[in-house]
């Protein structure tokens, strides 16, 4: 089969990604079959593993892809922001930012369900490495923090991020059966009930109620 012009390699592989985004998103890893994803795509088994080797490495581009969403719209305006207070703050933003990405409204539950594939164990050293990285920022946070005098978690700091990630995933994974305007109402209820609750000042407090 002759290779095609470059420009239309991009779109053939942008159509197989999406689709496959889409389909194990709402499906994960065991319900989508290749077939599924090519003809989603609109091509052939052929056509789809003459860009891929195979439904694995196609789970993973997509899941790491997903990281990305996370990184773009929580993590790396977090890391950019020096204070520890309108860190957390900008956390909730976040979330908020990425349940109106539309590679999310389409639904990404399907990428927490487990597999029976001899290579999850690829997709899970990937997915750990990025839960341990993304603990490790809302960890720092909270413990910034509570050095500063702004928070009052000291032993509760480990637990307090785990139970962030735990919401996050909460909130994002059932959002087609949220609306854009319910999340965002939990969303703030969240932030104002974690900076009351642990906040040392009004004025702590006043932060998240301008969220």
């Amino acid at each position: 089969m002759p290779r095609k012009p470059a420009s239309q390699q991009g779109d053939t592989v942008r159509d197989i990604r999406e689709a496959a985004f889409v389909l194990f998103g709402r499906y994960g890893y065991d319900g989508v079959s290749i077939g599924d994803i090519a003809a989603a795509a609109g091509l052939s088994k052929g056509a789809l593993y003459w860009h891929f080797s195979g439904k694995t490495d196609l789970f993973l581009d997509c899941l790491k892809r997903l990281h990305r969403i996370f990184e773009e719209c929580i993590f790396t305006p977090m890391q950019n922001e020096p204070h520890p207070g309108k860190r957390i703050i900008l956390m909730f933003r976040g979330v908020g930012t990425m349940l109106e990405n539309p590679r999310v409204t389409e639904g990404v539950g399907g990428f927490w369900l487990g597999a029976n594939s001899t290579r999850m164990s690829e997709v899970q050293t990937v997915q750990r490495a990025f839960e341990r990285r993304t603990a490790r920022v809302i960890r720092d946070t909270l413990a910034e923090g509570t050095e500063q005098g702004l928070f009052n978690l000291h032993d509760d700091i480990d637990a307090m991020s785990h139970a962030t990630i735990a919401v996050m995933e909460a909130i994002i994974l059932p959002l087609r059966h949220q609306s854009a305007e319910e999340a965002h109402q939990i969303l703030g209820v969240l932030a104002r009930t974690v900076f009351r609750a642990y906040g040392t000042s009004e004025d702590v407090a006043a932060m998240a109620d301008r969220f």
